[in-house]
């Protein structure tokens, strides 16, 4: 990759004039496509994150084996007290959790945001709940293909694009596909609606999805949970039966507003539609699963594959809480442990998702580390975590010419019921990466010479 890198970068210095008109055509094709941020064209760089078809592999491989255990995980909560106890779900959380899906896989989509180093994944935490991006990585990806093209070096190369869309419109429908055997009144075609709140920044890709499910043939309504009325034995928006929810809405503050929501959680608990994601996928979009999952006493439930990307992939993460805890082979307190080693750890906060509520040891003052240690120790609403070194990658910044700069970056590739469906690829001056803290996105391309054959052929 180090040769795709550099001759790309060459070439944006040697054409230094044409890059600001060039930056500003992918920005103008973003804002007409409607890949937008807060009404502002999706940020990026002029420069893909590109990985080898061994990187690509290695990728897909661990994505699989994670999401089987993260499925299996779920199953686990259902099923034993004890895990549910060191979870910590509220009652209502739980309560939502036993809503039967009827269909088999409990993640039908998920993001798992990780860092790649060389060959090397480690999975950070796991955005399973009701994860973003599919149709801005699309529309990415489309607008770095036409700016690609006109780089000569590239015509030895291959690309291999994804459409992360189709791949979730076929997700959606094969689980409703299952939900209609237990219900075979609902409609063969169903009527889809997407369902978050209103006014979100990431309104547009609502309609990016909406557009490309209409024109498979499937009338999809944008809405909110307000908006859901029951009729008899329907789910109505504006007198319009739903039969499919792709649900966007993050369970949390669903149930933050039960009050607001009482007909639209009615109908998912009594099956008057189907809905992906189940609201239980949000137990394992808790970062305390990376703790039990690497936990001795519940591994029985993986298979020899599963455990062993489990052990590669899964920083060393524990639940914050005053108790000893294996490190590195010996027994360790914990609080103090963490007093004491600030600069290789990193303290977050379980539920939170956004870059909210992180602390990297190596970047915060002992007294505000203290502090923060202090006040969830006792809560065990936190977790701490080996700091894994960030992988950096130079990008251009384009102003008046060409800034090549050093940036942080993570990968954060997407599931699809289970199967690995694609990536996308964040990147930040800051080591905290995520869009809404000012970062912004690329899209990763598996390259590889022509001579050499794709994955799978």
């Amino acid at each position: 990759m180090a040769y795709v890198n550099l001759s790309l970068l060459v070439e944006l210095a040697r054409e230094e004039s044409q890059a600001p008109v060039q930056f500003e055509n992918l920005r103008r094709f973003l804002l007409q496509r409607r890949c937008t941020f807060s009404g502002q064209p999706m940020p990026t760089l002029l420069k893909p994150y590109f990985i080898s078809t061994k990187q690509h592999q290695r990728l897909q491989y661990t994505v699989e084996k994670i999401s089987s255990a993260l499925h299996k995980f779920i199953k686990l909560y259902l099923a034993d007290a004890h895990v549910r106890d060191l979870m910590q779900f509220s009652a209502a959380e739980n309560e939502l959790f036993r809503i039967e899906p009827q269909y088999r896989f409990s993640l039908v989509i998920s993001r798992l945001d990780a860092f790649l180093n060389d060959y090397q994944v480690k999975f950070l935490e796991f955005n399973c709940d009701s994860p973003a991006g599919t149709a801005y990585a699309d529309v990415l990806e489309e607008g770095f293909q036409k700016l690609l093209q006109g780089y000569s070096f590239l015509e030895q190369w291959d690309t291999d694009y994804i459409n992360r869309q189709e791949h979730l419109l076929q997700a959606l429908l094969g689980c409703y596909g299952e939900f209609r055997q237990a219900h075979p009144h609902f409609p063969e075609k169903p009527t889809v609606a997407i369902v978050d709140w209103e006014d979100l920044p990431t309104q547009d890709e609502f309609v990016l999805l909406q557009t490309y499910f209409q024109a498979r043939g499937l009338r999809t309504l944008v809405t909110s949970p307000q908006k859901f009325r029951l009729e008899g034995d329907r789910m109505v928006v504006e007198n319009e039966p739903v039969h499919l929810v792709y649900r966007r809405v993050i369970t949390r503050e669903l149930v933050e507003k039960l009050d607001q929501v009482g007909d639209f959680l009615q109908g998912v608990k009594e099956g008057l539609a189907c809905m992906c994601n189940p609201f239980r996928s949000f137990i394992v979009g808790n970062k305390k699963v990376l703790d039990l999952l690497t936990d001795p006493r519940f591994q029985h439930i993986y298979d020899p594959q599963e455990l062993e990307v489990i052990r590669e992939t899964i920083p060393w993460t524990k639940i914050l809480a005053d108790m000893r805890v294996p490190y590195e082979g010996e027994m360790v307190d914990l609080y103090p442990f963490t007093l004491k080693n600030k600069d290789r750890l990193v303290l977050k906060a379980a539920s939170s998702y956004g870059g909210k509520d992180v602390f990297l040891g190596r970047e915060t003052d002992q007294a505000t580390w203290e502090k923060v240690l202090d006040q969830h120790i006792a809560a065990r609403d936190w977790v701490v975590q080996e700091y894994v070194p960030i992988p950096q990658d130079i990008f251009p910044e384009i102003k008046s010419g060409v800034d090549l700069k050093l940036k942080k970056v993570n990968i954060n590739p997407f599931a699809f019921v289970g199967r690995y469906g694609g990536t996308i690829t964040r990147v930040s001056d800051k080591s905290i990466i995520n869009v809404s803290a000012g970062g912004g996105i690329v899209p990763t391309l598996s390259i590889r010479k022509k001579d050499i054959p794709a994955p799978g052929s």
